[in-house]
């Protein structure tokens, strides 16, 4: 046999083992949410700054669409001008200050600067000469008015006469407007435009940063040729990942604690109903006997029978918990059966009058078995033997249906007492008791507390007694507690008082001597 230090050493690794457990479990539950709510916000971060990065390369591309029609306009005027026409060129390009200026050509070289004035350049000083047609739009790295700087040029020529003129766009200031200023987050560090191959700027730096690239496409008027390439900066995408994961964060943890919460009742319900089964199979139910006295001598005509369960692990547990799930698991039939049969084997052993009687609430779901008739008729005749006659006690939670009522009528022919219990609670309609004929009628303990009080309900109390004697019902008053309240039960004619004021729910053994000291 093992000593005490043994037990309290095995005692002390079972706690340290459910700890361990417990601790592990709760750290998973609360890891968990915040593991989701890196990743979502990873892919949500992701999303939202490549949007940004696309609405700022559509939004530059729309002000490289603008700027590329007021070239058109400098282009056509420039078309309309003669040689001798260089300084109007000059003049009219003082106030265009996006544009760097205007080269005009005839077949043989450039030979007017807006900037410079007359010149003679070779046709090939900015592209080779089979690329200055017409409405030909590229990237060149220089001009001839300040080499080394990259520039967007437009070509506008008439190819009859082989006159036309070249509009040239600083390319460096575009590409500066394109960044936004040091504000943060900055959304792109690197810009980078390309037409035709060529890029501006000629050398791009990327700093390894994510780069999406944005095409003009038929979206645009400008060139379709036309690309520009965005370098993310990180600030934004840390930016976007913060406030998603900020938002995710509480909310993946309350729906996760909320479907914690829904998947443990669910698993419990269900955990509960395998318990309940195997408790009927191990007999872990039993009975107690609330009885119910007469109104004329105060003597005990019968009692109600009230299951109770005993959990090995929970403890006693209470009918409002597990009979609801009986019923939901379909378990509350088998239940019953094992009601009948644990207070049939209980009155066996004792002595009792005449016509004694004993309650059992019976769902409606029990109606609709189809051995119902012969289960009864075997209930009556085992319960004679013993001299008592089943009284049942139909529960109003459900409505009961046509066939549930003919299916008790039936019953009633065979011999078995029927009662309505906890009558105006629940789904019992009146037009239902017309045409649906029963013994007792059970006023729930609701009314009862009415007795003494001047309450707008006060009066339904004497309504449902006086249905009672007009439909030739035997009244039972639930949940007496007062003597008042039965003294106003008595001289209105109820015929049998029920509650804690005669008696409490008792044990088998304390029935038996309740009966031979009160009757």
């Amino acid at each position: 046999m093992p000593n005490r230090s043994n037990l309290i050493q095995a005692s002390m690794r079972n706690f340290a083992s459910l700890f361990e457990l417990l601790l592990k479990k709760w750290l998973f539950l609360l890891l968990l949410p915040v593991v989701l709510a890196f990743v979502f916000s990873y892919f949500i971060a992701v999303y939202l700054a490549h949007n940004k990065a696309t609405e700022i390369g559509e939004f530059n591309l729309e002000r490289l669409e603008a700027i590329l029609k007021l070239s058109d306009q400098i282009g056509e005027y420039a078309m309309n001008l003669t040689e001798e026409d260089c300084g109007k060129l000059t003049e009219y390009m003082r106030f265009r200050p996006y544009f760097r200026g205007v080269l005009l050509f005839n077949d043989k070289s450039f030979y007017c600067s807006s900037t410079t004035g007359d010149l003679n350049l070779p046709l090939n000083t900015l592209l080779p000469v089979d690329r200055l047609k017409d409405g030909s739009q590229h990237i060149v790295p220089e001009t001839p008015a300040r080499p080394g700087v990259p520039a967007i040029i437009t070509t506008f020529k008439n190819e009859q006469t082989q006159y036309g003129a070249v509009v040239i766009f600083e390319g460096q200031y575009l590409i500066d407007s394109f960044i936004q200023p040091d504000v943060f987050p900055r959304a792109v560090k690197t810009v980078v435009l390309g037409l035709h191959g060529a890029t501006l700027p000629a050398a791009p730096q990327f700093s390894g940063n994510e780069v999406i690239t944005v095409f003009a496409g038929d979206k645009f008027e400008v060139h379709q040729d036309f690309v520009i390439l965005l370098e993310i900066s990180k600030a934004l995408f840390w930016h976007f990942y913060w406030i998603a994961f900020g938002l995710l964060l509480p909310l993946i943890f309350t729906l996760f604690v909320l479907s914690s919460l829904l998947l443990w009742k669910r698993n419990g319900r269900h955990s509960l109903a395998d318990d309940i089964k195997s408790g009927i199979e191990n007999q872990e139910f039993f009975l107690v006997y609330q009885p119910v006295v007469s109104s004329e001598d105060g003597k005990a005509k019968g009692v109600e029978a009230l299951v109770r369960w005993q959990h090995p692990q929970m403890g006693l547990v209470r009918p409002d918990l597990f009979i609801p799930i009986a019923e939901e698991s379909q378990l509350i039939v088998p239940l019953t059966n094992y009601i009948f049969e644990r207070a049939l084997a209980d009155f066996s052993q004792l002595q009792l009058t005449t016509d004694f009687r004993i309650g059992f609430n019976v769902a409606p779901e029990h109606f609709i078995q189809s051995d119902i008739e012969a289960k009864f008729r075997y209930l009556r005749d085992a319960f004679a033997e013993i001299g008592v006659q089943p009284l049942i006690e139909i529960t109003e939670r459900q409505l009961l249906t046509v066939d549930m009522c003919e299916r008790i009528a039936a019953l009633r022919e065979l011999g078995i007492l029927v009662a309505i219990d906890d009558f105006g609670t629940g789904q019992t309609t009146l037009s239902l008791l017309q045409t649906f004929t029963l013994d007792y009628l059970k006023i729930d303990k609701c009314f009862i507390d009415t007795v003494g009080q001047d309450s707008v309900t006060s009066h339904v109390l004497d309504t449902i007694i006086e249905l009672c004697h007009k439909m030739n019902y035997v009244a039972v008053a639930e949940g007496v507690e007062t003597q008042e309240q039965a003294d106003y039960l008595i001289s209105r004619d109820v015929h049998f008082l029920q509650g804690y004021l005669y008696a409490k729910p008792m044990k088998l053994n304390e029935l038996e001597l309740w009966l031979k000291e009160h009757n």
